[in-house]
C-alpha cells in the first residue's frame, strides 16, 4: 500500500511553495511580448542553457552565435505591413544577405538543417529566429513600433531570419558570395 503524500515529512511545509509556482504562460508572454490572442513560441528547440542563463556561458547573444537575415524576408514583411519601418537595425543580424530579385518570401525558413557558406565561413542553420519585443523598441533614428512584432507573429509564424552555429571559421567581407550548400 502506498502512503498518502500528505504523510511525507515536511510535505505540508512545502505545499505553499508548490502552489505558488509562477504562471508559465504569463512569463513566456511577457518574455516574448505576446498579446493574449497570439501564440507563444515553441521554445523546445532553444539551447537548454537559455533556461539557466541569460545567454549561454561565455557568450553574449540571444540563442545562437549567428543570426542571418535576408532582404527577401524584410521585403516580404514590408509587403505585409507597409506602414511599419522595416529597418534591418531592428533585427540585429550578424549577416544581412542581399538576395537577387527572383527570391521572394521568408526564404531562410527553408535553410533549417542546411549549411550556408558566406565568404570562407560556413554556418549551420539551426532554427528560425524567434522574435520578441526587442524588434519594437525605439532606437536612434527608429521610433517604437509595436506593429513590427504583431506582423511577424501573424505573417511569419513568429520568426524572422535564422539562427546558426559556426561550422567552419574563416573570413567574411562585404560583398562576399553567399551559397546554400
Amino acid at each position: 500500500m502506498i502512503a498518502p503524500l500528505t504523510n511525507v515529512p515536511g510535505f505540508r511545509a512545502l505545499l505553499p511553495t508548490l502552489t505558488k509556482l509562477p504562471n508559465l504562460d504569463a512569463t513566456l508572454r511577457a518574455a516574448f511580448s505576446r498579446t493574449p490572442d497570439e501564440p507563444i513560441p515553441d521554445i523546445s528547440k532553444l539551447p537548454k542553457e537559455l533556461f539557466e542563463f541569460t545567454s549561454p556561458p561565455g557568450t553574449y547573444f540571444d540563442a545562437f552565435p549567428i543570426h542571418v537575415l535576408t532582404t527577401a524576408s524584410l521585403a516580404a514583411m514590408r509587403r505585409s505591413n507597409p506602414a511599419a519601418d522595416w529597418d534591418v537595425r531592428r533585427f540585429r543580424p550578424n549577416f544581412f544577405v542581399k538576395t537577387e530579385d527572383n527570391f521572394a518570401g521568408l526564404i531562410e525558413s527553408e535553410w533549417i538543417g542546411r549549411t550556408l557558406r558566406i565568404g570562407s565561413v560556413e554556418v549551420k542553420c539551426e532554427m528560425p529566429a524567434v522574435r520578441c519585443g526587442m524588434t519594437t523598441n525605439a532606437q536612434t533614428g527608429l521610433a517604437k513600433d509595436n506593429s513590427v512584432l504583431r506582423t511577424i507573429v501573424k505573417e511569419a509564424q513568429q520568426n524572422l531570419g535564422v539562427y546558426a552555429n559556426v561550422g567552419r571559421a574563416g573570413r567574411v567581407a562585404e560583398g562576399d558570395q553567399v551559397e546554400l550548400l
